[in-house]
């Protein structure tokens, strides 16, 4: 898909309402107020932006991406061996396929603990351990989880830096955040979009549902043969994110729109097919969560008089809440889903978010 092209449900174009910021001074401590100018701009208009100068190095990113491809070539049924036995929708390998019932990507998740226990070695009360349920790894692929947990161990520190900037952002201490992220309860994935070896019958084609972000910020590297992410204005106009291989693409998520009062939004985005149908992507992506025990509530410094528009919310209760949201609004919208989770995946959905 090319910048100027018209589509059924708005435009693709090239936009500047994805910067990219050099956080690197920010980081280093010599200049901290230029990029949580910058940063502040982006979160308050489009809610996505990416970075350079993060500190991450492109080797650690190049090992994880090396994983996937060994991941994605392993055997149908091996691959079934690595779901979570619970159907965790976050744990493992989970499915996703479209209305014909197709697969349109893999992905494979891992919590920042490996288990309930780890987490309450980790500093997580005992209360809200079960949040973490066990990870799934691929062992059969040899290094696989080294790789991953090196590249998720760099991107929570930077999740962790970043809320030092938005802090500074949002004209409060730099350290305003510290004792309300860690320990983190952040996630990664790897997503697979292979290819369709197939003509598009449709355009676009929506390989991954139009949705918002449930954390704090999300940290996303892209690599693919195509722009496939895109994310939607407020006029219904949607845009592509280039794919900039030294940079880190970070967007909002509802926590931290709820934290600011609705100043930073979280942005809605897709990921659609390529017209070729030899088109793939993967991307590496970390979604940042606070404490599992924080609560969630809007700044005093983000309302008046009118009071705050969000109501308190603990990280612990957060999937649920935001399941029955989510669901209101899907009932008030009427919307269409082009893809669907894995039966168990639903299943554990309905069980533990639904009630």
């Amino acid at each position: 898909m090319t910048s100027g092209e018209l589509e059924p449900d708005g435009v693709i174009v090239a936009t500047p309402l994805i910067p990219v910021i050099d956080v690197s001074t920010f980081l280093d401590g010599t200049d901290l107020q230029t990029a949580p100018e910058q940063v502040n701009l982006a979160a308050t208009t489009s809610g996505f932006f990416q970075i350079v100068g993060h500190g991450i190095p492109l080797p650690l990113i190049d090992r994880v991406y090396a994983m996937a491809e060994a991941l994605s070539q392993m055997d149908p049924g091996y691959l079934k061996t690595i779901v979570s036995p619970v159907g965790h929708p976050y744990r493992g390998l989970t499915t996703n396929y479209d209305k014909e019932g197709q697969v349109r990507s893999l992905r494979m998740h891992a919590s920042s603990f490996d288990s309930p226990e780890a987490a309450e070695a980790g500093g997580v009360p005992s209360e809200y351990s079960d949040f973490f349920s066990p990870n799934v790894w691929p062992w059969e692929v040899e290094g696989f989880r080294d790789a991953v947990t090196d590249l998720f161990s760099a991107t929570q520190d930077l999740g962790a830096s970043l809320m030092s900037l938005f802090a500074v952002a949002l004209n409060l201490p730099l350290d305003y955040f510290d004792t309300l992220v860690e320990p983190n309860a952040s996630s990664c994935s790897i997503n697979y979009y292979p290819p369709r070896n197939a003509p598009l019958v449709e355009h676009p084609t929506v390989i991954f549902d139009e949705h918002s972000d449930g954390g704090t910020l999300t940290i996303l590297h892209q690599r693919g043969t195509y722009d496939g992410l895109q994310i939607r204005d407020s006029d219904n106009n949607w845009f592509n994110v280039p794919v900039i291989d030294e940079a880190l693409v970070i967007n909002m998520g509802e926590l931290m729109t709820r934290w600011t009062n609705g100043m930073w939004p979280a942005t809605r985005h897709r990921v659609v097919a390529d017209e070729n149908p030899l088109g793939h992507r993967t991307t590496l992506t970390t979604f940042h969560l606070p404490a599992v025990d924080a609560v969630i509530e809007p700044l005093k410094t983000t309302f008046g008089s009118e009071g705050p528009q969000f109501d308190p919310v603990m990280v612990y209760d957060w999937d649920r809440v935001r399941y029955q949201l989510r669901q209101k609004e899907k009932e008030r919208l009427n919307k269409v889903s082009h893809m669907r989770p894995s039966a168990e995946a639903q299943a554990y959905i309905e069980k533990h978010f639904g009630a």
